[in-house]
């Protein structure tokens, strides 16, 4: 990836440039003026091919873009009972149990077998297992640990710098060596910042805030982390007045919270950062006062990720962008909480929002999951939570405990991939299990967003989530590692998107008409109309009712009225957008009772047509509506009926035919009293291999060799086996390289070309989802 060089890292690029090749070459820094701030735990690195890995020690410092990241946290450090801070390999494991407390501890883990708090922050070690003594035969061993300000200290030793102790063997950075964060940061003009708390290790925020004596202590260790180097202090009290895990949170919290903040900036000074993390729902965000923690702080990190997960009723997205109609909780999304944080006047440079680089999967009672089914709980022993009624998918994402890695969801194979189309976020389900997660799609919508809104920029749970090693590992010490050809596909679309010197964007400006009044059962009309300072193409679409866009900024709204005894209030809710932002309004609608109720039959829609390969399933997806309102059941001549939430879903087996053949499935939806018919026609096509072999499970197949299966010819990019084509990325659908009709599902290249109602365009750089013909995408036309 090109980026061009900013003149403020060019002396840390030369630095880097003379460090030796335990770091790998340098590229130019980013050019844009965003956030990216990536949060590196100290945990990941034990983790190796079971978790998506390539080799355990894949996930340190050494493999992360540090052309992307403006800011590393380190995480996490926590709060012990006396207020002092411990390292996070210190936590206490059985805090989620009541009167657990979180004993003191050293501020890195002393055990450099056992730990990595030393191999990442300190990079490559030479350990020292007694303190030399000064003895002629033993002077360079005695000068290497003293130039590096070890001293003897009990039956330890005392990193004088820094006031760290620790046990033997001593860690001593080694010469020539692989460097720790810290210092690799700093060649590369990335900052790093000390992130204390997290979920599980915030019970003694509270006391510590309100404690004046346990205060001094967490400060002291506060002057500790930033002799190590730091550049700030990120806070993740998870969460002042509300509480979390196993401790109640209390009004007077959210003034200790502001009051801690700024005794931080006192003791580190004005020019280091002070950032926090922050709960993404506005309940537990109105007891600050905003503009006092802005005269402190640097950034504020909001955790707009975790908002579903095995705690729902239903399945729900874990990031969403925008609301959706089968959301369990509204207000719930990105989209809302930067509206609500404008509207406090919070200044946006200073606000991030999260981008989640895993994902979180759920069972449900369905037999296919699909956004809003019911969630399937029980009883689960979490490592972290403990025991806890949770719907977690464990069948598929064990080793996560349900949030598996974007590098690792990659890979799977048997999943069916989905994008809601109202979040703007994709989804995948197999069978029960729904599992909702970020691709590069929906990461660079968000960037997107954020440019739009001129936000500060983006924080990333964690940088390891995306890594992917294209190249070979060369070792570093015992434990260290380090990717010769790294690719980071999350982050990369955040630095494209960032970089791409887009200007911020204009909602668009709506204007509907006043009330409107109805007869039960009467269809009416009205116009809305809408105007884009930019120029932008704007799209109408309305709920209640259908839209037809006129063309010149103006649309006609169709809305039929219930048929009700008695007179009711409806709302009709407009919305246009730009293809970037989108503005919604409501139209009251005034329904006069027609006295007495006659019934309606539903509406069915339904397709005329749908293919299918013999022998093989299809899955024919149909909706309907009353306007009486009465539930509605579905009905099939042929084929499994499963209702969800937008209608119904019938599985048919095609006939195994030896001659392209059609069947008819007619579908019927009743509301108990009327019924209304459709006949979906199946072209069962015979399956004539399409120029490939039929695709077998239990064969193995190499880059280059091609399949057919459900009638699709595909080309297998990699080694595989058992993998199912049109499910797993392995398989690509063939292309001859003829001109093709653009789909949303297929990934383009710069260069690429798509028609699209009769336009021919051209990719300008990798897109997927993205429909040509939007401002200031990835399409040029032709």
């Amino acid at each position: 990836m090109y980026k061009g060089l900013n003149k403020s890292k060019i002396a840390c690029t030369i630095a880097a440039m003379l460090m030796v090749g335990a770091v790998g070459s340098v590229n130019a820094a980013p050019t844009h003026d965003k956030n990216v701030i990536g949060y590196i735990t100290q945990w990941e690195a034990w983790k190796g091919p079971n978790e998506g890995f390539s080799v355990k020690g894949e996930a340190t410092h050494l493999n992360v873009d540090m052309d992307v990241y403006s800011i590393l946290n380190f995480s996490f450090f926590g709060v012990a009972k006396d207020g002092s801070l411990h390292s996070g390999d210190l936590r206490n494991k059985s805090i989620y149990q009541p009167n657990a407390v979180q004993e003191p501890g050293p501020l890195l883990h002393p055990d450099v077998y056992s730990s990595w708090d030393f191999h990442i922050l300190w990079g490559e070690l030479e350990y020292i297992h007694q303190y030399p003594t000064d003895e002629p035969w033993n002077a360079d061993q005695l000068k290497k640990v003293q130039d590096q300000g070890f001293v003897k200290h009990g039956n330890g030793w005392l990193h004088q710098p820094t006031g760290i102790t620790g046990q033997f063997p001593i860690p001593l950075k080694k010469a020539g060596g692989a460097p720790g964060l810290i210092d690799l940061a700093h060649q590369k003009g990335v900052k790093v910042m000390a992130s204390i708390g997290g979920w599980s290790m915030s019970k003694h925020f509270p006391e510590m805030a309100a404690d004046p004596v346990k205060k001094e202590r967490f400060m002291k260790d506060i002057d500790k982390i930033m002799a190590l180097g730091f550049d700030g202090i990120d806070i993740d009290w998870e969460y002042p007045g509300t509480g979390g895990m196993n401790f109640e949170g209390n009004p007077e919290d959210y003034a200790n919270f502001e009051l801690l903040m700024e005794d931080i900036r006192t003791r580190i000074g004005p020019n280091k950062l002070l950032t926090a993390a922050f709960a993404a729902s506005t309940a537990k965000l109105e007891g600050y006062d905003w503009a006092r923690l802005a005269k402190s702080m640097d950034y504020f990190n909001m955790m707009t990720y975790d908002l579903n997960g095995g705690w729902s009723n239903v399945a729900g997205h874990n990031a969403p962008l925008y609301p959706y109609p089968e959301e369990e909780y509204p207000n719930l999304d990105l989209d809302y909480l930067r509206t609500w944080m404008a509207a406090k006047g919070i200044p946006s440079k200073k606000i991030n929002f999260g981008a989640a680089f895993y994902g979180r999967g759920v069972q449900t009672t369905e037999a296919t999951a699909y956004v809003g089914a019911p969630t399937d709980k029980r009883k689960v022993n979490f490592s972290v939570d403990g025991p806890t009624m949770s719907s977690v998918d464990l069948d598929n994402w064990k080793q996560f405990e349900g949030q598996p890695n974007y590098n690792f969801i990659k890979k799977q194979p048997g999943w069916e991939h989905k994008w809601d189309a109202s979040a703007e976020v994709p989804y995948a389900v197999k069978g029960k299990y729904f599992l909702s997660y970020d691709d590069e799609a929906s990461i660079a919508k968000k960037a997107q967003y954020i440019v739009d809104h001129n936000l500060g920029g983006v924080i990333v749970w964690q940088v390891h989530g995306d890594v992917e090693c294209a190249g070979s590992f060369v070792s570093y010490g015992s434990k260290l590692k380090q990717c010769t050809d790294l690719r980071s596909p999350l982050a990369a679309e955040i630095d494209r998107v960032f970089s791409a010197g887009a200007v911020p964007n204009n909602a668009p400006v709506l204007t509907v008409p006043a009330a409107q009044n109805a007869n039960a059962s009467q269809v009416i009309s009205f116009d809305v109309s809408a105007t884009d300072a930019d120029g932008d193409k704007l799209s109408f679409s309305v709920a209640k009712g259908s839209v037809v866009d006129n063309g010149n900024g103006t649309a006609t709204v169709t809305y039929q009225a219930p048929n009700t005894a008695t007179d009711l209030t409806d709302v009709v809710t407009v919305t246009v957008t730009d293809g970037r932002k989108k503005v919604s309004k409501d139209v009251t609608v005034n329904v006069k009772g027609s006295g007495a109720i006659e019934n309606t039959a539903p509406v069915l829609t339904a397709p005329a047509t749908v293919d299918a390969t013999s022998g093989q399933p299809v899955v024919i997806s149909v909706s309907a509506t009353d306007a009486d309102g009465d539930a509605l059941i579905y009905t099939a001549s042929k084929g499994v009926v499963t209702e969800t939430s937008k209608g119904a879903e019938i599985t048919f087996t095609a006939p195994t035919v030896t001659a392209d053949t059609a069947v008819n499935v007619v579908v019927t939806v009743s509301d108990g009293k009327a019924e209304a018919s459709k006949t979906v026609v199946v072209n069962v096509k015979a399956d004539g291999n399409n120029g490939g072999t039929t695709w077998d499970p239990n064969k193995v197949y190499l880059a280059g060799d091609t399949v057919t299966y459900n009638g699709v010819k595909y080309t297998a990019k990699w080694w595989t086996k058992g993998e199912q084509p049109g499910t797993s990325a392995v398989w690509a659908k063939f292309d001859n390289g003829s001109l093709q009709e653009w789909t949303a599902d297929k990934v383009y290249n710069g260069g690429d070309k798509a028609t699209l109602s009769g336009v021919t365009y051209e990719a300008q750089w990798w897109t997927k989802g993205d429909k040509p013909g939007a401002t200031s995408g990835p399409w040029k036309t032709l």
